[in-house]
């Protein structure tokens, strides 16, 4: 008994000189930093081609493990026949395997691809796309469960209409929600209505409870492919970017993308107009009034808070910046300069 007390005794003494030998040294922080980089940072633009120009590992054993899921796609087909839906997890994007899958096995029935890693992306652009352009509905809703209901009810009184709804990265940023989870597991649940989904998050599945995993029926595949996120990070600021006006507009370009036509519209008309304006003395912006008043000219919104919503999906995404100034008006500036402004306006114009 003595000897285990001084056996534990001279642990204590030896943590205790340990721990206090090495208080006692400074802590030293690295000064390798990437701007004691001698090449600069480089702009999106840059980092993109120098990216796209590498040459990829391992391409065999990829293409190996590609041609061995593609054995799966009959049976994925048969699964989802059968009331299963499908998740793909695994190291890798999993973009191509998918569309692959939709091409050879899908192409004869009405599909619907949402890309979970937009910023913009919500619940709502989702079940609009459904109702406006698959359903064709013209009318309006009070919530989006009442939405949900909707086209619930229009594919279970349909038997032959059936729906292949595909989703990239269901762990996205804006589709974490519980509500959106819950929306999202309600449509799985229809018998016509097939989900094929993919997830990247090593955290993904807290995401779902048991009521939603239930209705979600998952059939769970290890689709490693070891491919790069690129379209999936395309979104996100590398530290190896430059952060200047390059960056910003190039993170307005990946944005826009996502805006429904509306909303670019209204992102152009207060473009155009600061463009006009912003040589003028103590420019502050455009003024909310004058920005509905235009908007509502051009039929890009309908009421006032058609508006402010588009507005503040702007804001969300650093697009815009909104004050009000000495007079009490809201005035709507977006925090780009006028050559790089005017560059990404001339591009768009160019391309309608």
């Amino acid at each position: 008994m003595n000897k285990m007390n001084d056996v534990n005794n001279n642990m204590e003494d030896m943590l205790d000189e340990y721990f206090l030998a090495h208080d006692e040294k400074d802590c030293l922080t690295s000064d390798r930093t990437l701007s004691s980089l001698s090449t600069p940072r480089m702009d999106q633009e840059t980092l993109s081609a120098v990216l796209q120009s590498r040459v990829r590992d391992h391409q065999v054993e990829r293409c190996k493990l590609y041609e061995e899921y593609r054995t799966y796609f009959p049976k994925w087909a048969f699964q989802l026949r059968n009331g299963f839906n499908l998740l793909l997890h695994g190291l890798g994007s999993k973009r191509s395997v998918i569309d692959q899958f939709r091409t050879t096995m899908l192409s004869k029935f009405v599909q619907l691809v949402v890309n979970g890693f937009f910023p913009s992306i919500t619940i709502k652009n989702i079940l609009n796309t459904i109702t406006n352009d698959i359903l064709g509905h013209d009318g309006t809703f009070k919530n989006m469960i009442e939405q949900c209901n909707f086209i619930k009810n229009y594919y279970q009184g349909n038997e032959r209409e059936e729906l292949y709804l595909t989703i990239h990265n269901i762990d996205g940023t804006m589709l974490r929600a519980n509500t959106t989870q819950t929306i999202l597991s309600l449509l799985a649940q229809c018998r016509s209505i097939y989900l094929i989904a993919s997830i990247d998050h090593i955290h993904a599945p807290l995401i779902w409870d048991q009521s939603q995993m239930g209705r979600f029926n998952w059939l769970w595949y290890d689709v490693t492919t070891f491919e790069p996120y690129t379209e999936e990070t395309s979104y996100e600021n590398s530290l190896l970017v430059q952060q200047s006006g390059s960056l910003a507009l190039s993170s307005l370009i990946h944005v826009f993308r996502s805006l429904t036509a509306n909303a670019k519209g209204v992102f152009l008309l207060i473009g155009n107009y600061q463009l006009e304006h912003s040589k003028e003395g103590n420019y502050a912006g455009m003024s909310f009034h004058d920005c509905y008043t235009k908007c509502r000219e051009a039929f890009l919104v309908n009421s006032d808070a058609t508006l402010r919503a588009q507005l503040t999906e702007f804001r969300d995404h650093k697009l815009i910046r909104s004050k009000k100034g000495t007079d009490g008006v809201e005035y709507l500036l977006i925090p780009l300069d006028d050559s790089i402004l005017k560059q990404f306006i001339e591009d768009q114009e160019s391309n309608t």
